[in-house]
């Protein structure tokens, strides 16, 4: 009996930890990972291959993530509904705004072809936390 009670308390509280909105405090613009890797074949036009992969880091989802991307552009077309580049030209939406949720299977991942290695990291996201 005290070892049923011991383990419905410990399922509480791990629920509770879970689903408490105070992990937002705990979560950070850094857990969104950006990793880009070249891609030794290049394309038509001899530019370099990129693949990028974004993934958040997070318990909570993010949303609405901006990532810089001054420049960027790509001979091979990147979908809109995965990497938009914004009217200012130094930001870039990923996913149209759309959630990200935790973990390397909902990573954000697209392939680019340009001259050089454009710089991605993020900039700003809302966190998601219920």
């Amino acid at each position: 009996m005290e070892g049923n009670l011991m383990q419905k308390m410990f399922a509480f509280l791990l629920l509770f930890c879970l689903c408490n909105p105070g992990n937002a405090q705990n979560c950070k613009l850094t857990d969104l990972a950006v990793t880009q890797t070249a891609v030794p074949s290049r394309d038509k036009a001899g530019y370099a291959n990129y693949t990028v992969a974004v993934e958040n880091r997070c318990i909570c989802t993010q949303v609405n993530v901006k990532l810089s991307c001054r420049g960027f552009s790509s001979s091979m077309g990147v979908k809109p509904g995965v990497l938009s580049v914004d009217g200012d030209g130094q930001r870039c939406t990923l996913k149209s705004g759309s959630p990200i949720a935790m973990g390397v299977s909902y990573a954000v991942k697209f392939s680019y072809s340009s001259r050089s290695q454009i710089s991605l990291r993020p900039v700003s996201s809302t966190i998601s936390c219920s």
